[in-house]
């Protein structure tokens, strides 16, 4: 292991990555001690507990290590594999480098030492946070009294209704939502049931606008792309003087759909962590769309247009999630294992259809 690894990744998105893995990295004590450990000299596998001893951790202290261990684990900033007698004090697992990040560890911690940098870093799905100096604005025609009792129209005729809640706050790294609307929405237009649905975005979403759109346009599917994890989503603050997130448990938010006449049908977190306490809904809706674990960003864009694709088309739900699957592998990329269907009891999701 003593030999560098150039890495290239064939999906064009080396910069989010490297952005992603210094995120999880963060600055916390004991995860820097862990992983300074893990990439310093030599190449022999350790264990926690000659990791613990390392820094100075023994009996219940030991715990933070372990913490530290399974998050880098987890995040892939670390390899994790079976003892198999490699340390002799009977330690299940061993810890490791992981190539790709060893040969790019200077760069990762430079990220994860200035976070704001990192968001500033032009990635595949942000490829530029400043516009050009050439860039001029075009005034919008005006919306005229025809055009929006048309659209009233389409609304009530549709059988199809997407509300596409966006929430992408200031203090959280950034994501392409845009990008996911804009390639959802040409999804769903170039079906041929495209008269029959509807779709409604809500950029910057609010709890405010979870309400208007469960109030006002009462939607079929509600739909999420943002931030989450640890049973909650994070939704844009109501305050415009503060441009940071408010943090909703599912147990809300699973009150808020309950307290509708006529709740969804089904609810998409295109969002990190979201499984976990997402059963909470299956008791109103008739089902959830969550991840298993973290989803990069290029894997959430392309796994929701292929998935409202199907919908549009007259496919089933569990039709649409097995061709959502089967595009992330067919491009090769890994987290075609997260997305995860949860069901009220007595649905079937190859019985379940919205057009």
């Amino acid at each position: 292991m003593s030999k560098r690894t150039s890495v290239v990744n064939v999906l064009g998105d080396y910069e989010e990555t490297m952005e992603r893995l210094a995120l999880h990295l963060g600055r916390d004590k004991i995860r820097r001690q862990v992983f300074d450990i893990i990439y310093g000299r030599g190449s022999k596998l350790k264990s926690k507990n000659q990791i613990a001893e390392m820094i100075g951790k023994s009996g219940a202290q030991a715990q933070v290590v372990q913490d530290a261990l399974e998050h880098l684990a987890k995040h892939h900033l670390i390899e994790r594999v079976e003892n198999k007698g490699i340390v002799a004090d009977r330690s299940r697992w061993v810890y490791g480098k992981e190539e790709h990040v060893r040969a790019n560890r200077d760069k990762i911690v430079r990220l994860a030492n200035n976070p704001q940098t990192a968001r500033q870093m032009a990635t595949k799905r942000r490829p530029s946070l400043a516009l050009p100096k050439a860039l001029s604005f075009v005034k919008a025609n005006p919306v005229h009294k025809k055009a929006t009792t048309a659209r009233r129209q389409r609304k009530q005729q549709s059988q199809f209704r997407i509300a596409f809640l966006a929430s992408n706050p200031s203090d959280e790294a950034r994501l392409r939502t845009d990008i996911e609307l804009k390639a959802v929405k040409r999804a769903v237009n170039a079906s041929g049931n495209r008269e029959r649905i509807d779709l409604e975005p809500f950029p910057a979403a609010s709890f405010s606008d979870l309400l208007r759109a469960l109030n006002e346009y009462h939607p079929q599917i509600i739909h999420f792309s943002g931030h989450a994890g640890s049973g909650s989503l994070a939704f844009d603050s109501e305050e415009d003087s503060d441009f940071g997130s408010a943090v909703l448990d599912f147990d809300v938010i699973n009150e808020v759909v309950m307290a509708i006449d006529e709740p969804p049908r089904m609810l998409v977190f295109n969002a990190c962590d979201t499984v976990a306490g997402a059963d909470v809904f299956t008791e109103t809706v008739d089902a959830v769309l969550a991840m298993s674990d973290s989803i990069a960003d290029v894997a959430a864009l392309v796994f929701a247009p292929t998935f409202y694709a199907a919908l549009s088309a007259g496919q089933s739900v569990n039709s649409a999630l097995a061709q959502g699957r089967a595009m992330l592998k067919a491009q090769q990329i890994p987290d075609h294992d997260l997305p995860t269907l949860l069901l009220k009891s007595g649905v079937e999701a190859s019985k379940l259809k919205f057009v």
